[in-house]
C-alpha cells in the first residue's frame, strides 16, 4: 500500500505540471481576438457601395477583423434622419471612413463630438481616398486627417506637405490648389525610411496599380508622419501616399490611394496590404499581419482579388 501510494504521488508530480504546461501552450497558441471595424458610408462622390464591398472583402480575407457598416441617410435634406444617425463608435476598435460629404459635414454636433471623443480617447480611424475630401468645414476632422483635398478647402485651411532633401515639411503655398489629380496611372510608392509597424517588412519601392494620384492636399499638418510617397508628374514633387497621425491618444491611418472606378487599384496587393495593416495598427498600435508573398515589386504590379491573397491566418 505504501509503495502504491508513493507511485501515485510521483505520477501526480509529473502529470500535473505537464497538464498545466499543455494548458499554457494552448493559451499561448490561441488566436488574438478579432479587431472590430465599423465602416462609415452612405455619401460619396465615388461608388461607395462597391468600395465598402471591396473593403470588407480585404479585411475579412486576412482573418483579423470583424466588420460592420453604418450608412448615413440617403437624403441629404432629411434633417430628422441625420439628427438620429448616431453610430456607436465606442463599440468598435477602429472606424474606417468610406464617407465623403463633399465638404459640408451633415452629421449632428453630438455625432461629430462622439467621433472626436472616440479617437482622442484611444480609438482608431482609417481614412482612404475620397474620405479625405469630406468635411472641410469641420476643424477637428481636418486635424484628425492632417491633410485633405477639395471640400471647400482653401489656403486658410492649412499647408501642403513637402519633401525637401528627403525630409518632410510644410509649405503654405497660398496661391496653389487644395487637391487635384490627373488621369489614372501606375506609380511607384517609395518608403520614407521611417521605421513603423505598418510599413516594416515592405520593400522600399513597389509599383501600385493604375490609380488616381492625389496631389496638393492641404490641412493643419499636425502630428503627421509620412511613411511613403510617390513622385507626381503633375507637380514634379513627391506627394504623401501613406500617413499616420496622432490625435489625442488615438491613431489615424490615412492613404489617398484606392479609387474605385474599377477594381484594379483596390485589388493591388500592395494597397490591400497597407489597408489591412494600417487598420490593425490604428486599432491596436501593433501589426501582426504579414506581407503577402504576392506583394508587388518595384518593376511590376500585383493584382489579386482579396480572397486569393495569401495571408497567414492569425
Amino acid at each position: 500500500m505504501l509503495r502504491a501510494t508513493a507511485i501515485c504521488a510521483l505520477a501526480a508530480l509529473v502529470l500535473v505540471p505537464l497538464a498545466l504546461a499543455c494548458q499554457d501552450d494552448g493559451a499561448a497558441a490561441a488566436p488574438p481576438a478579432k479587431v472590430k471595424v465599423l465602416i462609415l458610408d452612405g455619401q460619396n462622390n465615388h461608388d461607395w457601395k462597391k468600395t465598402t464591398m471591396e473593403t470588407k472583402a480585404t479585411l475579412l480575407a486576412c482573418g483579423r477583423f470583424e466588420v460592420d457598416v453604418a450608412s448615413t441617410p440617403a437624403d441629404r435634406g432629411a434633417a430628422e434622419e441625420w439628427a438620429a444617425w448616431k453610430p456607436a463608435f465606442s463599440d468598435y476598435d477602429v472606424v474606417f471612413s468610406n464617407y465623403n460629404d463633399g465638404g459640408r459635414c451633415l452629421w449632428s454636433e453630438e455625432t461629430k463630438q462622439a467621433l472626436v471623443d472616440f479617437v482622442k480617447g484611444g480609438g482608431g480611424l482609417v481614412i482612404v481616398h475620397a474620405a479625405n475630401n469630406s468635411s472641410g468645414d469641420w476643424p477637428e476632422y481636418n486635424k484628425m486627417i492632417a491633410v485633405g483635398g477639395w471640400g471647400g478647402r482653401t489656403p486658410q485651411h492649412g499647408s501642403h506637405l513637402r519633401r525637401v532633401d528627403g525630409e518632410w515639411t510644410t509649405d503654405p503655398a497660398p496661391t496653389e490648389r487644395s487637391g487635384s489629380h490627373g488621369p489614372q496611372i501606375e506609380f511607384v510608392v517609395e518608403g520614407a525610411g521611417v521605421i513603423h509597424p505598418v510599413t516594416n517588412g515592405l520593400p522600399s519601392r513597389w509599383m501600385h496599380a493604375k490609380d488616381e494620384m492625389y496631389d496638393s492636399l492641404r490641412g493643419p499638418c499636425e502630428n503627421v508622419t509620412v511613411l511613403a510617397s510617390a513622385h507626381c508628374p503633375r507637380t514634379d514633387r513627391h506627394e504623401p501616399m501613406i500617413m499616420t497621425i496622432a490625435y489625442g491618444e488615438g491613431r489615424v491611418f490615412h492613404t489617398p490611394m484606392g479609387h474605385v472606378g474599377n477594381t484594379t487599384p483596390v485589388h493591388c496587393v500592395g494597397f490591400q496590404t497597407i489597408v489591412a495593416r494600417g487598420t490593425e495598427w490604428a486599432a491596436t498600435g501593433e501589426v501582426t499581419l504579414p506581407v503577402p508573398p504576392e506583394f508587388p515589386t518595384a518593376e511590376a504590379t500585383s493584382i489579386v482579388a482579396p480572397a486569393a491573397v495569401t495571408w497567414r491566418r492569425p
